[in-house]
């Protein structure tokens, strides 16, 4: 059977959630992609196997894949999941261990926007340009698929600094010292560990690659699932703005403010609202040793904007509702008797934007009642609560090292 006939079997193992979204449509669309560069026939499957991180908490890439390809006789095998990866302060978007044909993308690295095709794009360029072996990837020469939506990658391989994807020239003098550096990176970054047998990463470097990683972290965190997790905190907001619409005493010192007031008023309710949030549930990352400071950094930057999203969806639906109320409680005739002049629909958007502001104060008083650990489950995905107890475990570890006997 020659290469052009012969079926090459692609498995993919994802985390639970997004992950395993994303698997799904990949499974449809990837042969059709993998195709376009390997003249073999492609058939992609989603293997039924848990990503588990290890007592150590990394994450053994390369291990579960050699034993998925075992069972299932798969050619290549590649690990999707929402655990963030960094090579020092780069991002990493994918790895792969060539001689396991063993490759794994982490999500968060591609960022919070056109995830899916980055996803492919990113697949297939590390499939078809390293995973598998040349005599197995169709026509020879054919090299890595182009960039597509995944953007133009780094290479980095483990010992050495390389330029694009698909540049091997070796600087010799750096070799040693890049070496440390990368493997002193890669066991202080958080980064989900890395193996020996990986050998090669995909990055996205500078601070591009850093903002697409923290609006990934961001998505990965999914910051629409804060509002139901506040409930006390909504019917304290709703109670709040209740008060505006009703006490026309405000009905006058809301058409009186104008936007720029108002929209001060807004921000100083909704950032009080999300420190209160981060502070009172413990949501603030405070690393003792210092090689864990840019982790937290990172995660203390997309605990802020996810609460401030979810925070935001929620001043949102309280100033659609509390709109709604005015215009259905507030009488037009009665309005402009109370503000001695004519009335118009800009005075009762003026209204419900304050009563909301007002709201959204109030509802910062009532989160004191939200439970603790539906507002962390709500703000975090399970990997990041699992990132975070290893880094929890490791802050501790290097204090104890610290501490004199």
């Amino acid at each position: 059977m020659t290469d052009a006939t012969r079926t090459t079997v692609l498995d993919l193992v994802a985390d639970p959630g997004l992950p395993t979204e994303l698997a799904h449509r990949l499974v449809r669309d990837l042969p059709a992609a993998l195709e376009e560069h390997d003249d073999a026939r492609w058939e992609v499957r989603l293997a039924d196997e848990p990503i588990v991180l290890d007592e150590r908490g990394a994450l053994p890439a390369l291990d579960i894949g050699d034993r998925v390809r075992e069972r299932d006789g798969a050619d290549a095998v590649v690990l999707l999941t929402d655990l963030p990866r960094r090579s020092g302060a780069d991002p990493v978007v994918a790895d792969g261990g060539t001689g396991h044909r063993v490759g794994l993308v982490s999500l968060p690295a591609l960022g919070a926007i056109n995830q899916y095709r980055r996803c492919r794009d990113t697949v297939v360029r590390l499939v078809t340009g390293h995973l598998v072996p040349p005599d197995r990837a169709g026509a020879e020469g054919s090299g890595a698929p182009d960039a597509g939506h995944a953007g133009a990658l780094t290479r980095i391989d483990p010992g050495t600094r390389a330029g694009t994807d698909g540049d091997h020239r070796h600087q010799d003098r750096d070799q040693d010292r890049d070496r440390d550096r990368v493997r002193a990176d890669d066991s202080d970054a958080g980064s989900g560990g890395v193996e020996d047998d990986i050998d090669v990463r995909l990055a996205l470097t500078g601070l591009r690659g850093r903002v697409r990683l923290l609006a990934g972290m961001v998505r990965a965190n999914r910051p629409w699932r804060l509002v139901p997790s506040l409930s006390p905190a909504i019917a304290a907001a709703a109670a709040g703005a209740a008060f505006g619409i009703f006490y026309s005493n405000i009905w006058e010192l809301a058409t009186a403010l104008g936007t720029a007031r108002q929209v001060t008023v807004m921000l100083i309710a909704l950032v009080g609202m999300t420190a209160w949030l981060i502070l009172d549930n413990r949501l603030w990352e405070s690393r003792r040793h210092r090689s864990l400071r840019e982790e937290m950094l990172l995660s203390n930057l997309s605990t802020v904007i996810t609460v401030g999203c979810g925070v935001l969806v929620m001043f949102a639906l309280l100033f659609v509702l509390a709109l709604v109320a005015a215009v259905l409680v507030i009488p037009p005739d009665y309005l402009a008797s109370t503000l001695m002049r004519e009335s118009g629909p800009d005075d009762w958007i003026m209204i419900a934007w304050l009563s909301t502001s007002m709201g959204t104060v109030a509802g910062a008083l009532g989160s004191g009642f939200a439970d603790d650990g539906a507002v962390r489950q709500a703000a975090y995905s399970r990997r990041e609560q699992e990132r975070r107890a290893r880094l929890d475990r490791a802050d501790d570890g290097h204090r104890g090292r610290d501490t004199p006997a």
